[in-house]
């Protein structure tokens, strides 16, 4: 396939081969692309929570071996530094999928009985351990949220993105009062529902009605007033937060949509952003890979995360708080991915390099290895300097050591993903959630 004709809908049991990384890709069995990419690439995020093997191979789309293999079932194997190709019967792929298909996902249903706008700080029950404060929070407000609430305690030392949070149960009312609900049920009675382009058309359509549904006014007047007094009217972003993302054992990354609003008296374009952020979660992709893993539909409730959208950023990244390369724990380091002013880290354009980076911020000297540099900088420099990377290394080491408690003790791999932007000669956390990093040693 070429990279765009794969970001609508490819079967979940096809190996596609790439011409270069798409924007995004739903779930297939295994993914080859004709170009390298970060470990915090987008596509590769998404593949490392589904356990299927993504390999950069230069030249893949044209290799002849490759394509004698089209159309047929396969046998690919995918290490560090070596793969293998076999034809295989279908019969012998139906029996390898029979016992290797993800076990459904336990996601707790939503929670509907908290309502109103809430400060992040007012989130989770301080009262109780971290892990029960975490798990009471996501299904009324969904994990996006819940993390950043989490992360209250941590205030004190590290940057923040200040943020308030809508709980679920806004979505459901949305989707009760406008009679959304009975419009799905109707869509699945759908003869050609089974198909999965067809019902892409129909998801869309349906999303269509979520956005031009009317808000809730009273919930409308809250949100307004609560960007007036404590954000003080400025821009926000209304970012996905549902029960079924950013957990231990799936992120949902780049599954749902986020939305910029300017704020006014009448709420205008904010209802605009909840409402796509509302109907961000029947995305199609979103769609294919919750039924992937067997996640019920209609307990999937989507709360919203929203703070300050600024502009200006001096660079913006994503780090893990964990030696990607190195799972054993014997070389413990951050692995950072990070880039100048607002251009894209995960999804970046077509011939743009970022600044990878290997931070060994725990050993003595603290010492910097960079695998990959910036092309938007000048040559010989980097886009964080030494006391913004150590800022960076020190909120990350904060954010490994407090969530090591809740997702940090089952053995093997453990780290958090974060985001995180320098500006205004600071760095500020946007986000963490636990990395769907290796379950085991």
């Amino acid at each position: 396939y070429r990279a765009e004709q794969v970001e609508d809908y490819v079967n979940y049991r096809e190996v596609v081969v790439l011409d270069r990384i798409p924007n995004d890709l739903s779930v297939v069995a295994a993914s080859i692309t004709g170009q390298f990419q970060t470990p915090l690439a987008h596509i590769n995020v998404l593949a490392q929570n589904r356990g299927t093997p993504n390999m950069g191979l230069i030249g893949a789309f044209e290799d002849p071996m490759l394509r004698a293999f089209d159309g047929k079932w396969v046998e690919l194997s995918v290490g560090p530094l070596a793969w293998s190709i076999r034809e295989v019967t279908e019969a012998e792929a139906d029996a390898w999928w029979a016992t290797h298909a993800p076990a459904p996902l336990d996601v707790a249903p939503m929670d509907t009985s908290v309502v109103g706008v809430h400060d992040c700080g007012d989130i989770v029950d301080p009262s109780v351990s971290l892990a029960e404060g975490i798990d009471a929070a996501v299904p009324a407000f969904g994990g996006k949220v819940t993390h950043m609430a989490a992360m209250t305690p941590l205030r004190a030392s590290i940057a923040l993105a200040p943020c308030m949070g809508i709980p679920v149960s806004a979505y459901d009312e949305h989707m009760r009062r406008n009679g959304l609900w009975d419009r799905y049920e109707a869509l699945q009675a759908d003869p050609q529902w089974a198909d999965a382009r067809y019902r892409a058309a129909l998801l869309r359509g349906f999303q269509r009605e979520i956005q031009l549904a009317p808000v809730d006014p009273v919930l409308l007047a809250s949100v307004v007033e609560r960007i007036s007094t404590s954000f003080g009217g400025v821009q926000m972003r209304f970012r996905s937060s549902t029960n079924a993302e950013d957990l231990g054992d799936f992120t949902g990354a780049g599954l749902y949509t986020s939305y910029a609003a300017d704020w006014s008296l009448d709420g205008a374009a904010i209802a605009d952003a909840l409402r796509g952020v509302w109907s961000s979660a029947w995305n199609p992709r979103a769609y294919e890979e919750r039924t992937y893993w067997g996640i019920d539909h209609r307990s999937v409730g989507m709360g919203v995360l929203s703070n300050p959208s600024y502009d200006g950023e001096q660079a913006n990244g994503v780090a893990v708080t964990g030696n990607v390369y190195d799972t054993s724990g014997l070389e413990p380091a951050f692995y950072i991915n990070v880039q100048a002013g607002e251009a894209s880290v995960v999804l970046p354009e077509e011939g743009t390099t970022t600044d990878q980076i290997l931070y060994y911020y725990n050993l003595p000297g603290q010492p910097i290895v960079y695998i990959g540099h910036s092309n938007l900088v000048l040559p010989g420099t980097t886009v964080l300097d030494a006391a913004a990377l150590y800022e960076l290394g020190t909120s990350l080491d904060a954010i490994h050591r407090f969530f090591q408690p809740v997702y940090g003790t089952s053995g093997g791999f453990y780290a958090m993903d974060t985001e995180f932007k320098w500006i205004d000669g600071r760095i500020e956390i946007k986000q963490a959630r636990p990395y769907p990093g290796w379950s085991s040693p």
